[in-house]
């Protein structure tokens, strides 16, 4: 089965769905439960429980796609799996398959099984999930033809950057290219009525269909990334003021900049994009350094603004990762540096 994953862009605390889009249409497989039982689970499990009585995640997720099955009706089927994303996170989910559609949405349901150990009862979880479901299922299946035509895919390619080392496994089918210690991963940007805005990252099968090479689909994505998704470059100390709604008129924070794209969504690479470092190189007339924030943003910070020895940056940079990131959204414990003069970039090494 081919099948391509489509990702919300919404705010990233609240990312609960990937939409998995096949082609090909699936049987509805005979696992539902009696209706007795049914009721049966839904009393049993409905108010607060003492610790012993908890079910393990795996027991949780077997139950409640049982449940769930009974409370969307006949002609579905709910698949409990595991999914790891990026830096080898693995979330816990329920993918619902309707019976003649080619549109399964997964929802993650870690957050769920942290409210059932929380006296949370069965039954008002599965009704959430299912008016999830029902919310969030287009009425019409989503046309993905145009995704087997590399000339309409072409102005709609980008990249992300990920850490490399952490993510070698979900890469080993995926044309990347090396960036230091990060890899830049192919993506194209999905928009519609249907779903509105979303991702699918490029597999090494794609380019067999399309006909292409490695090197003409980063020649692609060098010319269109820019316009996809541009880069948006704000100072920091403005981030800040608007994330708090008051002034900060901090002076340390003066010259650095956060560098992200126009939807604040994979943007640490939009400080890779041609000419941007030397734009900004050029402007304040000396050398930069580059803190990977997250997948999501990077810090640039002129020379002359750096107050602190490298290893102590470095230090900082793993403190930040380790306590104020999400794992999935780290990218890495680097310090970078782009160099005016030579116009190169390279890791900062340890002194």
């Amino acid at each position: 089965m081919s099948f391509f994953a489509f990702f919300y862009a919404g705010d990233r605390p609240n990312r609960r769905m990937i939409l998995f889009m096949t082609k090909e249409k699936t049987g509805m497989e005979n696992n539902r439960i009696s209706n007795e039982e049914l009721i049966s689970r839904i009393k049993g499990n409905s108010s607060i429980r003492k610790p012993k009585e908890l079910m393990g995640i795996g027991d949780f997720l077997k139950t409640l796609s049982q449940l769930l099955l009974g409370a969307l009706g006949n002609g579905y089927r709910v698949q409990d799996k595991e999914i790891e994303k990026n830096n080898g996170v693995v979330y816990h989910a329920l993918v619902i398959n309707q019976e003649g559609r080619s549109i399964a949405p997964t929802v993650y349901v870690d957050q769920y099984y942290k409210a059932y150990r929380e006296g949370m009862g069965l039954k008002e979880i599965v009704e959430e999930i299912s008016r999830l479901y029902r919310h969030s299922m287009p009425s019409t299946d989503l046309d993905v033809d145009f995704y087997f035509d590399f000339a309409k895919v072409t102005d709609k390619l980008f990249f992300k950057v990920i850490n490399l080392e952490r993510n070698k496994k979900k890469l080993e089918n995926v044309p990347f290219r090396k960036l230091m210690d990060m890899a830049m991963v192919p993506l194209c940007k999905v928009s519609g009525s249907v779903l509105g805005e979303g991702v699918i990252t490029i597999q090494n099968s794609h380019l067999e269909n399309w006909e292409i090479s490695e090197d003409e689909l980063w020649e692609n994505i060098g010319e269109n990334a820019a316009r996809v998704e541009p880069p948006k470059i704000k100072a920091l100390e403005d981030v800040l003021e608007q994330l708090s709604g008051q002034s900060i008129g901090f002076n340390p924070l003066n010259g650095i900049s956060v560098v992200t794209n126009r939807s604040d969504n994979l943007g640490a690479s939009a400080v890779f994009y041609p000419g941007v470092l030397e734009e900004m190189a050029d402007e304040w007339e000396c050398d930069l350094f580059i803190i990977p924030s997250s997948i999501h943003e990077t810090l640039v910070i002129p020379d002359q603004q750096l107050e602190m020895d490298y290893d102590h940056m470095r230090e900082m940079i793993h403190e930040v990762n380790c306590t104020a990131v999400s794992p999935e959204e780290v990218l890495s414990d680097n310090l970078y540096r782009y160099d005016h003069e030579s116009r190169k970039l390279f890791v900062v090494k340890e002194e």
